[in-house]
């Protein structure tokens, strides 16, 4: 399970939603686009994927926008990226000559490590750490993930 640019983006669009989450904070795709570094298109898209996956929720009118569907607490890494970039994107493309099989179980190997790694990680603890970083380096409202 190694990320993609696609679950890097869900990940960025979702820590600004749990660093708003505490002032009730309901963003835009196109805030969510414009603070994650991502085009504005593919934002709606990943958004899509979230809201499918359960992630987030989405409000209709002149203050609607995303906001997280569930507590940051509740929300493991591992889940958000096998929801958006699938189970099974380790293998490579079905060869079985030797250098095939030989990258293939390495390619799952790392995918298992990544796993565990993302398992462990909330997105409450992630946010809680952008935070952190963010005010070591003296941002407060910018999100510059």
């Amino acid at each position: 399970m190694a990320a993609t640019r696609t679950s890097d983006y869900a990940v960025r669009a979702l820590v600004a939603l749990a660093l708003d989450g505490e002032s009730g904070g309901v963003k835009r795709a196109a805030a969510l686009a414009q603070i994650s570094g991502t085009p504005g298109k593919f934002m709606e898209q990943v958004l899509r994927w979230l809201r499918q996956g359960g992630f987030v929720v989405s409000r209709r009118g002149s203050g609607g926008g995303y906001e997280l569907a569930r507590p940051p607490e509740k929300i493991r890494m591992s889940e958000v990226v096998a929801w958006v970039d699938g189970e099974g994107q380790g293998r490579v493309d079905g060869r079985t000559d030797a250098v095939g099989e030989v990258w293939g179980k390495l390619r799952k190997d790392a995918a298992s490590a990544a796993s565990k790694v993302f398992a462990e990680e909330t997105l409450a603890r992630l946010a809680e750490r952008v935070r952190a970083k963010m005010a070591a380096k003296g941002r407060t409202t910018e999100y510059q993930i």
